[in-house]
Parts: C-alpha cells; structure tokens; sequence
C-alpha cells in the first residue's frame, strides 16, 4: 500500500506535467518521454521493484527494464531534465538553493509535507470507499449508540430466520411455526 501512494505521487506530478494520464495504452514518442521520466524518477527515488513501478502505468518489469537504457537520451533534453530537478527540489528536497538555508529545517519541512500528502491520497481512498456503502450502511452509521443496538437485535432476528429457511442436503426444508407466547410449548409445530 505505502508504495502505492509513493509511486502515486511520482505519476500524478509526471501526469500533471503531460497534461494527461501516462499509463494511457499510446506509444507515441511524446508518451513514451514522459512515463520514460516516470520510470527515471521512481527507480532513482524509491527502493521498490522494477514490477511494482510498472504496474502503476499498466506496465510490466521488462518495459521499466528497456526504459533504463533511454535514461540519458531523455535527460539530454532540457526539459525534462528540468522536470527532473524540479520534482526532486519541490517534493523530495534534495537540492537545496539559496532561499532555503536552513537544510535540516527545509529537510524537515518536506518530510511534513510528504506525509500529509500520502495521509491525503489514503484519506481520498477511504472516501472513495465509502462511497460503495448501501442505503441502509450509510444510514446505519448515522445512528446513536442506542439505535445502533436496537437495530443489532432485530437484525439478528432477521439473520437466525434466514438460517431457519436453509435447507440442508439430507432432509427437507424445516420451519418452525410459532403460534402464540413463545414460553407455550405445546403451542409449536414442526411441518414436513
């Protein structure tokens, strides 16, 4: 999960420099720069396998594999050499220039930001998750304490009647027929 929302970050800031999504099916050669600096980016700032970094692009290992050999044709383009230093200065804090001279300060500072980004992208997660609740989860997680038992009990009813209809291999279908108080005994019928 945590590689996720790291290498997450390093495709959203290469989508947003593309204007669009880099794990798009397009070879062209534009696409290719572009998640070609996604896998430059991923493979020299995290530790994750060759696997993991492709999947985020929909891509297996043997392409992030042939991307390293058009590291230093890519990165003799300005440009994106510039993306480059840029996602490392901005998110990473690596290179540290003349308004930050404080490095440890400045170091500390992004390592905050860091998280609170990867803390945002799990907390967006959980939204989207919560997003697939049925009617009656989302209104049951509104509910007091109280009610919240209530509705336990009663739903527990609901879910012993279920078990009461099933049938099992060996015999019939049962159910149980209560007329009356259930402490009558001799009030209940077992049909067949």
């Amino acid at each position: 999960m945590k590689y996720e929302i790291e290498l997450k970050r390093i495709k959203d800031y290469v989508d947003n420099c593309a204007g669009y999504d880099i794990g798009t099916k397009l070879r062209t050669t534009e696409v290719v720069s572009y998640r070609t600096l996604y896998f430059k980016l991923a493979i020299d700032t995290t530790h994750y396998t060759l696997k993991k970094i492709g999947n985020v692009v929909n891509r297996d290992h043997a392409t992030v594999l042939h991307s390293k050999k058009l590291f230093d044709e890519l990165m003799s383009n300005e440009y994106f050499k510039s993306l480059e230093e840029v996602y490392k200065i901005e998110v990473l804090g690596e290179q540290v220039n003349a308004p930050y001279r404080d490095i440890m300060q400045y170091n500390k500072l992004k390592e905050k930001y860091n998280k609170l980004l990867s803390h945002k992208i799990s907390l967006s997660t959980v939204l989207k998750s919560s997003e697939q609740l049925t009617i009656n989860e989302q209104a049951y997680r509104k509910l007091s304490e109280e009610e919240k038992k209530v509705y336990d009990e009663r739903a527990e009813l609901v879910l012993k009647s279920f078990e009461w209809k099933r049938k099992d291999e060996e015999r019939e279908e049962v159910y149980d027929i209560i007329i009356g108080e259930p402490t009558v005994t001799d009030a209940r019928a077992t049909l067949r």
